[in-house]
């Protein structure tokens, strides 16, 4: 560290964060953090939007989807039904819960909406600042996002996202807290959206699991398709189901693109998010792949029930868990931390 001193004016030459506000339209407002490392990894969190990473570039290569609304104030949500969708920025990730994941449903006249209200939910006690460790710098964004109602869930999920100088590693830790003094249902999915241009032809797709099912009919007719990348068409998203493989707790998914030769696998631990989804959704326009790790399917509350699977949180209790990100440079590299993630030490 002292020796590199030699040869920057300001630190930020080699990891940046920056703090800011969105001007105009319905993003007027939004408190926002962008990071940038010495390698060229660039992302972009928005602390009134869940601390979600809306957007997200490697190498000056786009690896996220950004829907048509972009990133959209929270005071301009619609809760209800499928409402959702007209403030889903989508970017490279966006955080589904706490009531429900998936479609609208209601369960004894409470209506729950698409995919929850967290990501509709502003951070409070939000730090986006540096660190150095072990001789390095690092990006520390930490906040937390309160999901309450009088008689009702007192729900907290507290968010710390870490980067790297050196090393092209996004580290998301994540603790829900029940502050009440009931147990409390719960429900989460981390919908990462992958998008054009590194989302092509070409673009190959990983995911380490022992079985798949699909999710409707239409899904099941173009199941042999299911991980083949092509151009944009005219068909209806498509949702796979996968029981994914444990390997030391961890489960883990990827994609690589040999025409800018640069890839990512998301790995995480696998006791409470337990399942995962495979969205994929390339008609025109809206030419995306979801990778989306959860505690839950996206049939919704009332069909999570009937299966039994909706899980809970003590009065007073924690739950914490890890999820990784990490970007590679050349197929040598993002084959070799595939493999050994399949076969040798935790992808951490």
């Amino acid at each position: 560290m002292y020796k590199m001193l030699e040869y920057v004016g300001n630190m930020d030459q080699l990891l940046e964060v920056k703090n800011f506000r969105y001007t105009g339209g319905r993003a007027d407002g939004v408190r926002a953090a962008q990071v940038t490392n010495q390698n060229g990894l660039q992302f972009t969190v928005t602390a009134d939007r869940c601390m979600d990473i809306s957007s997200l570039r490697y190498k000056g290569i786009n690896i996220s989807y950004i829907n048509q609304c972009g990133v959209v104030s929270p005071q301009y949500c619609e809760h209800g039904e499928n409402g959702w969708l007209r403030s889903f920025t989508a970017g490279f990730l966006t955080t589904c819960g706490l009531d429900n994941v998936g479609s609208p449903c209601e369960e004894n006249s409470v209506k729950y909406g698409l995919h929850g209200r967290i990501s509709n939910t502003p951070a409070e006690e939000y730090c986006a600042r540096t660190e150095i460790i072990d001789g390095e710098r690092q990006a520390v964004i930490s906040g937390e996002m309160r999901q309450s109602v009088l008689f009702g869930e007192k729900l907290i999920l507290k968010r710390e996202i870490r980067a790297y100088q050196r090393e092209d590693t996004i580290e998301i830790t994540d603790e829900i807290s029940n502050m009440g003094f009931r147990e409390e249902e719960f429900m989460i999915l981390y919908h990462f959206n992958i998008g054009y241009p590194f989302l092509d032809k070409g673009c190959e797709l990983f995911i380490d699991n022992e079985s798949v099912i699909s999710r409707n009919q239409h899904s099941e007719a173009c199941k042999e398709e299911m991980y083949h990348i092509t151009e944009p068409d005219d068909l209806e998203e498509m949702c796979y189901y996968h029981k994914m493989n444990d390997r030391r707790g961890i489960s883990a998914a990827g994609m690589y693109q040999a025409k800018y030769q640069i890839g990512f696998i998301i790995s995480y631990e696998n006791d409470v998010l337990d399942k995962f989804i495979q969205w994929k959704n390339l008609s025109k326009g809206q030419y995306v792949m979801g990778l989306e790790p959860g505690s839950n399917f996206v049939d919704g509350k009332k069909a999570e029930r009937a299966r039994d699977t909706i899980k809970r949180i003590g009065a007073q209790e924690k739950i914490k868990y890890k999820i990784w990100v990490r970007f590679y440079d050349g197929w040598e590299k993002f084959q070799k931390a595939w493999s050994g993630y399949k076969e040798g030490p935790d992808i951490r």
